[in-house]
């Protein structure tokens, strides 16, 4: 029997869960004090899986501890401007907290950087407090920042040189000062930039472009098509844009962008790196991303009979900063798949090799299905994958 052995492109497996949809907590919030060293202090929005949806509702505590997310309001936007998207979180057990400070006309955007990062302390403070309601509720080591325009700008303020920082995901991230540019390669947590095309306060290609080329591995440029900037807020408030997509679809999608991101990096949910790192660009979102590696793939025609193999060369290059190894695994094929060398051998920035992917039927009965999926991903972070599909197919 003959198979063309075919690869296909790069696309994820489908992923079933719906997550711009709540997840399955309700959301609860409460403004809280946080005290900065020199003794002043701000408030801030607490969000928090609750038993029941609303202001001071109950704590749900039986899916503690939970990941944290501190969260940069716009240049004269209240907090409550992004109330949807931050009680979305929180239904999918977050703890989201967001300063309100800097909410002047001249804000300063080194403090508000500062403030989002004692957000996560004041958060350490509570969940090592035998008297607080967050003592031990909080995963400490699974932090994350996010934010809205200045805000955005604010949260790469933030991570740079914040080793506590696991990812980043913001909407619409305006450039900063000091600059938010500047500060990317500074960052060493996994960065998603979402965007919107028709933003015309902040435009891609002065803000989140800039930002995404002077970072380093892993980034993403997700742009909404149809995005404008204050489609990311609940309402508009005077001088904003407007665009082409509705504001309840950009919603819909930004929830599901920034869900996916937080899911897969703060969570661990490893079945969501595909969509990630290898969706193919759609009318909904177009990517740019660089996950730290290439697999470039070539195609090839071979013969095979039962018990036999079918074999292709792929090429993995090393596009992030620092060495790495790199491992594959095979996901969701019912052949038998060897993938050799596994893992690679060191290979230094700008660096590949060749990495050969052999298939093999795994009986006398031909196997069911004819696809064949390879995550590839360096084994320091292995929640950062590049999905490969290989497809079987048998010629007429």
């Amino acid at each position: 029997m003959r198979v063309l052995l075919l690869l296909a492109a790069l696309l994820p497996a489908v992923s079933w869960a719906d997550l711009s949809q709540p997840g399955p907590y309700a959301a609860g919030w409460q403004r809280v004090s946080v005290a900065r060293p020199n003794s002043t202090t701000f408030s801030a929005y607490l969000f928090y899986p609750a038993l029941a949806r609303g202001s001071g509702a109950a704590y749900r505590s039986d899916g503690a501890p939970y990941p944290a997310i501190s969260f940069g309001h716009g240049f004269l936007q209240p907090v409550t401007r992004y109330q949807s998207t931050l009680e979305h979180l929180a239904t999918h057990g977050y703890f989201v907290i967001a300063s309100e400070s800097e909410g002047s006309l001249f804000p300063s955007h080194a403090n508000f950087a500062n403030d989002m990062r004692l957000c996560l302390t004041w958060l350490e403070q509570q969940n090592g407090n035998p008297a607080s309601w967050l003592f031990g509720q909080l995963a400490i080591d699974r932090f994350g920042l996010s934010g809205h325009s200045m805000g955005g700008g604010c949260s790469l303020l933030a991570a740079s040189g914040d080793s506590r920082i696991r990812a980043v995901a913001n909407l619409a991230a305006a450039e900063t000062n000091p600059s938010a540019i500047a500060a990317m390669p500074g960052i060493r947590a996994p960065v998603s930039l979402i965007s919107g095309s028709s933003d015309t306060i902040v435009p891609v290609s002065t803000n989140g472009q800039r930002m995404y080329d002077a970072g380093f591995a892993p980034k993403t440029l997700p742009v909404i098509q149809g995005g404008w900037h204050c489609g990311f807020e609940d309402s508009s408030s005077f001088g904003c844009d407007s665009g082409p997509l509705s504001r309840a679809v950009q919603l819909q999608i930004t929830r599901r962008l920034l869900t996916e991101f937080f899911n897969l990096y703060l969570k661990g949910d490893a079945t969501l790196a595909a969509n990630v790192w290898s969706a193919p660009n759609s009318a909904e979102v177009v990517r740019q991303s660089n996950p730290g590696l290439v697999v470039q793939p070539s195609s090839a025609e071979v013969q095979i009979i039962k018990k036999s193999r079918g074999e292709i060369a792929l090429q993995l290059a090393n596009t992030a900063r620092e060495p790495a190894h790199y491992a594959a695994q095979a996901a969701n094929s019912g052949w038998l798949v060897s993938i050799s060398p596994n893992p690679a051998r060191s290979l230094s920035p700008g660096e590949s090799q060749t990495i050969y992917v052999k298939a093999v039927y795994p009986s006398d009965t031909e196997p069911l299905g004819n696809l064949v999926e390879i995550d590839f991903y360096a084994t320091s972070d292995p929640l950062t994958r590049v999905r490969v599909r290989l497809l079987l197919k048998w010629p007429d």
